[in-house]
């Protein structure tokens, strides 16, 4: 049997460790607080800029608790473990990525976009004792593209050039290409704006 321990348990106990490291640093949680693994409530599908961790402040919450989520796309420990310090400066009361945000995220090692941090040399090098006694986390990735359809067709707009036709009309791709982007009006015949 494999370990019995939890992914929520392993997240837990990231928080704590993570806040004895950076406590230093202004990154305390408040006294009430949880996290959970899940989809983020938008952008946890996004193609781009995908949302990878929320934090919710205790107004959200029917108990009053700090909510953390960690989307159940990540297993990477290193980039979780950055994402849980990213969450924790919000968990602060700190809700923007403004001039506070940014102090903390610096003085714990994290860097990049303030919206979209990433781990620094420095961070991974803090953390790791702390992935040693976590050991791994006991999650694989869910891949958030399985099982969703994508679009095979967009429809393409296609407008008369010609001033007194005013002919619109929508067709697909393989159309445009293969008229080699030189279609007709089907009313006029005048060369068509296509896009």
């Amino acid at each position: 049997m494999e370990n019995s321990r939890t992914k929520e348990n392993w997240l837990t106990e990231a928080v704590t460790e993570l806040e004895r490291e950076f406590a230093a640093e202004g990154l305390t949680m408040p006294a009430k607080w949880r996290i959970s693994s899940g989809f983020p409530s938008k952008g946890g599908l996004a193609a781009k800029r995908r949302t990878i961790g929320q934090c919710w402040p205790p107004l959200a919450s029917g108990d009053g608790t700090t909510e953390i989520i960690i989307s159940i796309t990540q297993d990477d420990e290193n980039k979780i473990l950055g994402v849980i310090a990213h969450e924790m400066i919000h968990a602060t009361g700190i809700m923007d990525h403004g001039p506070r945000f940014r102090k903390i995220a610096l003085a714990i090692g994290l860097c990049g976009k303030m919206t979209a941090t990433e781990e620094s040399d420095e961070f991974l090098s803090r953390v790791s004792v702390i992935l040693d006694r976590l050991g791994k986390f006991p999650h694989a990735a869910l891949d958030a593209n399985v099982g969703i359809k994508k679009q095979s067709t967009r429809m393409i707009k296609c407008a008369c050039s010609h001033p007194d036709c005013g002919m619109v009309y929508r067709t697909s791709q393989k159309w445009v290409n293969e008229s080699l982007g030189q279609m007709t009006c089907p009313i006029c015949t005048s060369d068509v704006t296509i896009g």
